[in-house]
């Protein structure tokens, strides 16, 4: 049974009718479809041979096209990423894009081994970003771009239970008072089921689209969140990149917000963030 999300979905009566489009256009057979459910984005059919990502919303179309290109212009990585296997096809402004079915599953160890956390983080921070510019999100995409801290300020914290939004506001105003450091290319979403694991190694990164050059800390910080695996990166990052993930960190149930705001996602599931986000600001931090 998939993971219920509670995440906006297409009309259930189109999904069919695109993940066979999109087999057919990869070349492969139809078959049955198991559901996964985890990603705000996307949702996607898995094969046993492919895999098929559909946008949950039809404006989502365009930053799915923007993110398959990247994905397919990166160059060769020490794990599988999911490149094209097929052309996209779009019914009723949703759109369908067949890619690689990639190895391993999502079940991280229990404590990951800390030079593979480092080498997942050197490999994805080495690549070139010149010849992927015109590909790349926004740094911040996820909450706004330029226009994050603005965001969360001003439209989120409204949104939130009065005895955490001063938290909440210092939490903002670390974030954009840490000084600026050399770019590079960020995964955006480095954490949780886009990893596929095998014999405790990655082996293979999925869901690019919100790479963009950035802070490495912000990865840092999903990696870590995600795995519970600060104490791990102790030993093989320096200490200011630690200190800066952890200022990343604190304000990611914020962003979470952000994003359903930005995303015009239904009130429901809005209201759902900001609770979430509520409890978390309450809790005595985890980093």
């Amino acid at each position: 049974m998939p993971h219920e999300t509670r995440f906006v979905r297409p009309p259930e009566a189109l999904l069919p009718t695109l993940v066979e489009a999109a087999l057919r256009s990869a070349g492969r057979r139809s078959a049955p479809v198991v559901w996964a459910e985890h990603g705000s984005h996307t949702l996607v059919a898995l094969t046993d041979d492919a895999a098929v990502r559909v946008t949950r919303q039809p404006h989502a179309a365009h930053d799915l096209l923007r993110a398959q290109r990247l994905v397919d212009a990166l160059p060769p990585l020490p794990f599988a990423v999911p490149r094209s296997v097929g052309d996209a096809v779009e019914r009723e402004g949703y759109l369908a894009v067949p890619v690689q079915r990639l190895p391993g599953t999502p079940e991280a160890p229990t404590r990951p081994d800390p030079a593979v956390l480092r080498d997942l983080l050197d490999a994805v921070h080495a690549v070139p970003l010149a010849p992927l510019t015109a590909h790349l999100a926004a740094p911040r995409a996820f909450c706004g771009g330029d226009t994050w801290q603005q965001v969360l300020h001003d439209r989120v914290v409204p949104l939130l239970p009065a005895d955490v939004r001063d938290e909440a506001v210092r939490r903002v105003s670390a974030l954009a008072a840490l000084d600026a450091v050399e770019p590079v290319l960020n995964h955006g979403d480095l954490a949780g089921s886009n990893l596929h694991w095998q014999d405790g190694r990655v082996v293979g990164v999925l869901d690019w689209d919100l790479a963009a050059p950035d802070d490495p800390a912000e990865d840092v910080a999903a990696l870590a969140t995600s795995l519970a695996a600060w104490d791990v990166l102790v030993g093989v990052l320096d200490a200011g990149t630690l200190r800066r993930a952890r200022v990343f960190a604190r304000t990611f149930p914020l962003q979470v917000v952000g994003y359903g705001l930005l995303q015009r996602r239904p009130s429901a599931e809005v209201e759902r963030l900001v609770e979430r986000a509520g409890r978390a600001l309450r809790a005595e931090p985890s980093v």
